[in-house]
């Protein structure tokens, strides 16, 4: 999915973009009615949630897993991960990249793209900030991992 520029704004490979001030970037989604912002360099790509595939006996947070071009990747349950309760129907995936893996994050919807504010450079227009990869991350952990 691409991302168009938020309103009012020219896309980043458009000419009028050189000079065009460079405050922060969130992909804004919505989870059990909260918007969050996830950071623009975590994001990698958004997919439809259609081909979750759940796994019998796997953690609440965890969604299930979902092809992505070949790759396997797990898909984590973004309200689960916050409130303890799964979402009842995931809208999209967020993927994510930590490090050279692909982590998948179930939200209820992806918004769009927002900027900062001038007066809140840290901090997306009317959501909060969400480091996904840091959530998500420490509930990954692969058998390597485990065994140190």
């Amino acid at each position: 999915m691409n991302f168009p520029a938020p309103e009012g704004r020219p896309n980043a490979d458009s000419p009028e973009a050189d000079g065009e001030d460079q405050r922060a970037q969130w992909l804004v989604v919505s989870s059990g009615g909260a918007a969050l912002g996830i950071p623009i360099e975590q994001v990698r790509e958004v997919v439809r949630a259609a081909g979750v595939t759940t796994v019998p006996g796997s953690p609440r947070i965890q969604a299930g897993i979902v092809n992505v071009r070949g790759a396997i990747v797990t898909v984590l349950d973004l309200q689960a991960l916050r409130t303890g309760e799964r979402a009842v129907t995931p809208g999209s995936i967020v993927l994510l990249q930590h490090g050279g893996r692909s982590i998948g994050l179930a939200v209820d919807s992806v918004q769009e793209v927002r900027m900062a504010l001038p007066e809140a450079p840290e901090a997306p227009a009317h959501a909060d900030v969400l480091d996904a990869v840091a959530l998500c991350a420490r509930h990954l952990h692969s058998a390597e991992e485990r065994t140190r």
